[in-house]
């Protein structure tokens, strides 16, 4: 437990917070909320997802971005082989995996 604490303070502090865009719609509370989740589903992505999928461009880390329909398969487990193994529940828990789809909902997209 001691070490994951670690690992999620240093992955905080090394990166900055990623910038959020929300529906105008969207009281400031709850953008403030969605912010907070999202920051926590930064910080797992960072973990568990971005050896894989961030790229470097230019010299650059691109995080991608991905459509609802290809955060569902994750969210059910079955984008691919490589995915039912590493995002499995006991790598990813359910919960983890959500707060991870909020991130990829709200954080600004590349240009």
């Amino acid at each position: 437990m001691f070490f994951v604490c670690v690992l999620i303070i240093s992955a905080c502090a090394s990166h900055k917070k990623a910038v959020y865009v929300f529906p105008e719609a969207m009281s400031k509370s709850t953008q403030e909320e969605y912010a907070r989740l999202s920051e926590k589903g930064r910080v797992l992505y960072e973990m568990n997802c971005a050896s894989c999928h961030t790229k470097k461009i230019k010299g650059k880390m691109i995080i991608p971005d991905f459509t609802q329909e290809e955060m569902g398969a994750y969210s059910i487990r079955i984008a691919n082989e490589i995915h039912e193994d590493k995002v499995s529940e006991t790598h990813v828990s359910a919960e983890e995996l959500t707060l991870i789809t909020y991130f990829f909902t709200f954080k600004k997209k590349n240009k």
